[in-house]
C-alpha cells in the first residue's frame, strides 16, 4: 500500500503544482514541481526517500525519451547527424576528461577517476528540464534544435562515461581500448536495437491495423508498453536502453506519416493518451528532484559549514568551467549551429547555459555504489552535493539570463484565446438564432453546445433568480390565455397551477404563483364548456378520458410547445454581453424541462447538421479576423485547433450514441 500512496501523492504534487504554475507565465513550472517535491518531503512516507536509479530509468525516463522521439522531425533528424555527434559524443567526452583533471586540481584529495565520475554525471542534459525553461522563451530555431538533438542522446554516453570510471575506480585498472570498446557497443548497440525494435514494432502495429485489430484497447497498451520492452532488451545485451528507447521512437514517428488517415481514431487517443502520460511523468520526475534534495542535504548536514561553503563554491566552479567548454565549443565551430557561418557570441552563450542538467544527473549520482570492500564509499556523500549544486545552477542560471538574451514568447496569452473563443461562439450563435425554420428545442440545444465552448464566470444567482421570475410569469399569463381560450382543458390548468404552488424549494415569487392559482379557479365554469364539447363527439368515453395519460401528455407536449416559444423570445429580447450567462442557464433549463415528449426521430440528425453549420461559421469568424490582421498565425491556429477538437469529440459523441 505505500507504493500505492507514494505515487498517488507524486501526482497530486504534480497536478497542484501545475494548478500554481498556471498563475505565473514569468516562473517555469519546473521550480512550482520541485518545490512541490520539497513540501512533499515533510509527509512521514517520504522522509530520507531514495530515488532507485534503474526503476526510474526504465518506468519513466525511458517512455518519455520514447515520447520525445514520437516528435522528432524528419529533416531535422536526417541533416541532424554532425550536431549529434558533435554534442552527444565528442562534446560529452572531452567535457568529462578536462573537467574532470580540471576538477582534480581543485581537490586532489578525490581521485581522478572518481574527478571523472562526477563530470560525467553532470555532463548529460535533460530535454525535459530544457522544454520547461524555455517553453516561453524566444529560442532561436537553430541553437533549439542543436540543444534538443543533444539532450535526446547524450545521457548514454554519460552513463557509459560514469560505468567505465566507476569500473576503472573500483578495479584500479583502466585499458583505453577497452573503454573505446565499450562505449562503442553500448552507444552503437542501443541506436542498432532501437532501429530494429522501432521497425518491428511499427510492422506490428501496422498488422493489426490491417487485421481490423486496430482497437484503442490493443494498439494503445502496445505503444506505452514499447519503450519499457525496449529498454529492457537493451540492458540485457549491456546497450544503452536510453538511447535504445529514443531511437525506436524516432523510427515508429518517421513511419507513423504512412498510416496517414487509416485508422485515424485510434491515431488520435494514442497521441492524447501519449501526450497525457507523458506531461503526467515530466511532472513527477521533477517533484521526485524536490523530494530527493533534503536527502541530498542531510548527507552533507555533518559537515562544517565550512567545507560545505567550500563544496558548493567548487560546484559553481565546475558549472561554469563546463559552461566554458560548450561556449568555446560552438565559438570554434566545432558544431554546426548554421550551415555556413559561424556562431556569434550570443548564440555561442546561448547555447552554453541552455545545457540544463536534471533528474538523469540526480539518478546518475544517487547510484555511486554505497560501499567498497564492506567500507563506504569514498566521496559519495560530496559527489552528489556537488552534483545537486550543478542541477540547481543549471536551472536558475538559464532561468534568468535566457529571457534578457533571447525575450521571451510574443504572448497569445490564455486571456486573449478565450477572449476571441468567447466571441467566436458569441457570433455562431448569432447565425443559428437567424435560423428560422429550425424547431426552437434544436436550435437551444445548438446554442447550449455554443455556449459551452465559452469561458464562464460564476453564475449570478440573484440575476438568474430575477430573470426565472419574470419568465414565470409570462409564461402563467401565456397558460391562462390559452386558459381561457378553451386551449387546454381545466383539469391539466389546474394541475400546472397546484404543482406550480407547491415547488416550495423555489425563492421568492410564492404569491404569484398562488394569485395564477387563484385565477385558474375562477375560470372553471369556461373551460367546463370546452370540455363538454369534447365530450358531445362521438365515441368519447369520458372514463377513458380521465384514465388516459396518453391524452394528458399529448395535451402537456403541446402546451410546453407553445410555452417554450414564448420563453424562448424574451429570452432573446433580454439577452446582453452582459446578462450572456445567466440567460443562457435559465434558457438551458426551461428547454430540458419544457421539451420533453417534443423530440422527434429526426431531431438528431437536424441538431447535428446545425451544429456543423454552426463550426463553420466559427472557422470563418476566425479566418476573417486573421485577414483583418487581428490576430496573429499562432491564436489564429490555436483557435481553428480548439473548433477542430470540439466538433471532433461531438461526432464522436454521435457515432457512440
Amino acid at each position: 500500500m505505500e507504493i500505492l500512496y507514494s505515487v498517488v501523492l507524486l501526482i497530486v504534487a504534480t497536478i497542484v503544482s501545475n494548478v500554481i504554475a498556471s498563475t505565473s507565465s514569468r516562473i517555469p513550472v519546473t521550480f512550482f514541481q520541485i518545490f512541490a517535491g520539497l513540501a512533499l518531503s515533510f509527509v512521514p512516507l517520504f522522509h530520507h526517500y531514495t530515488l532507485y536509479p534503474e526503476v526510474f530509468m526504465l518506468l519513466i525516463i525511458a517512455p518519455l525519451l520514447y515520447h520525445d522521439g514520437l516528435k522528432a522531425d524528419l529533416s531535422q533528424f536526417r541533416d541532424g547527424f554532425g550536431t549529434l555527434f558533435s554534442m552527444a559524443v565528442f562534446l560529452a567526452v572531452i567535457t568529462a576528461v578536462i573537467m574532470g583533471l580540471g576538477f582534480h586540481t581543485l581537490m586532489p584529495v578525490i581521485p581522478i577517476a572518481l574527478c571523472i565520475t562526477l563530470t560525467a554525471i553532470v555532463t548529460p542534459t535533460d530535454s525535459l528540464a530544457l522544454q520547461s525553461i524555455t517553453q516561453n522563451i524566444d529560442m532561436p530555431e537553430s541553437i533549439s534544435s542543436v540543444l534538443e538533438t543533444e539532450s535526446l542522446f547524450n545521457d548514454a554516453s554519460g552513463i557509459v562515461i560514469f560505468n567505465l570510471a566507476i569500473s576503472a575506480y573500483t578495479s584500479g585498472q583502466f585499458s583505453i581500448a577497452k573503454g573505446l570498446t565499450s562505449f562503442g557497443i553500448s552507444f552503437f548497440g542501443g541506436i542498432f536495437l532501437g532501429l530494429i525494435a522501432g521497425l518491428l514494432f511499427f510492422s506490428l502495429y501496422e498488422f493489426l491495423i490491417s487485421k481490423s485489430m486496430d482497437t484503442s484497447s490493443v494498439l494503445v497498451p502496445l505503444t506505452l508498453m514499447a519503450p519499457i520492452a525496449i529498454y529492457l532488451v537493451a540492458e540485457e545485451f549491456h546497450f544503452s536502453g536510453i538511447l535504445a528507447a529514443v531511437t525506436a521512437g524516432i523510427v515508429h514517428g518517421l513511419n507513423s506519416s504512412r498510416l496517414k488517415l487509416t485508422s485515424t481514431d485510434v491515431q488520435l487517443v494514442t497521441s492524447s493518451s501519449w501526450d497525457l502520460i507523458a506531461k503526467l511523468l515530466s511532472g513527477v520526475v521533477f517533484v521526485l528532484l524536490g523530494v530527493t534534495l533534503p536527502t541530498v542535504a542531510s548527507q552533507v548536514v555533518s559537515y562544517s559549514t565550512g567545507y560545505i561553503f567550500k563544496l558548493t563554491i567548487f560546484a559553481a566552479i565546475l558549472y561554469l568551467g563546463i559552461c566554458a567548454v560548450r561556449y568555446l565549443w560552438v565559438k570554434l565551430n566545432l558544431v554546426k549551429v548554421h550551415p555556413q557561418e559561424k556562431a556569434t557570441n550570443k548564440e555561442a552563450l546561448i547555447t552554453s547555459i541552455g545545457g540544463i542538467h536534471g533528474t538523469i544527473t540526480l539518478s546518475m549520482a544517487l547510484s555511486l555504489p554505497l560501499t567498497l570492500a564492506g567500507e563506504s564509499f569514498p566521496f559519495r556523500s560530496q559527489l552528489i552535493f556537488i552534483a545537486t549544486i550543478v542541477i540547481l545552477l543549471s536551472l536558475i542560471t538559464p532561468t534568468l539570463w535566457l529571457p534578457r538574451l533571447v525575450g521571451r514568447k510574443q504572448a497569445h496569452n490564455a486571456e486573449a484565446f478565450y477572449q476571441f473563443r468567447n466571441s467566436m461562439a458569441d457570433y455562431s450563435i448569432s447565425q443559428i438564432k437567424q435560423e428560422e425554420t429550425i424547431p426552437i428545442i434544436d436550435r437551444n440545444y445548438v446554442i447550449d453546445m455554443l455556449n459551452s465552448q465559452k469561458k464562464r464566470g460564476h453564475i449570478n444567482r440573484d440575476e438568474v433568480q430575477e430573470i426565472t421570475n419574470q419568465t414565470n410569469k409570462l409564461i402563467q399569463d401565456k397558460l391562462y390565455s390559452m386558459l381561457t381560450d378553451n386551449q387546454i382543458p381545466d383539469r391539466f390548468a389546474k394541475a400546472i397551477a397546484r404543482r406550480g404552488v407547491s415547488r416550495s424549494h423555489q425563492r421568492g415569487n410564492f404569491w404569484s404563483r398562488l394569485g395564477f392559482w387563484i385565477k385558474v379557479q375562477f375560470v372553471r365554469k369556461k373551460t367546463k364548456k370546452f370540455e363538454q364539447q369534447i365530450a358531445r363527439k362521438p365515441g368519447f368515453d369520458q372514463t377513458k378520458m380521465n384514465n388516459n395519460k396518453q391524452a394528458f401528455f399529448e395535451i402537456q407536449r403541446k402546451t410546453n410547445k407553445q410555452i417554450l416559444v414564448v420563453v424562448n423570445d424574451y429570452l432573446d429580447q433580454i439577452e446582453t454581453p452582459d446578462n450572456a450567462d445567466s440567460v443562457n442557464y435559465v434558457r438551458q433549463g426551461y428547454t430540458m424541462r419544457l421539451s420533453r415528449g417534443n423530440i422527434d426521430e429526426s431531431s438528431a440528425q437536424r441538431r447535428t447538421q446545425l451544429l456543423i453549420k454552426a463550426f463553420q461559421y466559427e472557422y470563418s469568424f476566425v479566418a476573417n479576423l486573421f485577414n483583418a490582421n487581428k490576430i496573429e498565425k499562432a491564436l489564429s491556429d490555436r483557435l481553428n485547433q480548439s473548433i477542430t477538437t470540439d466538433q471532433m469529440v461531438y461526432l464522436q459523441s454521435v457515432d457512440e450514441g
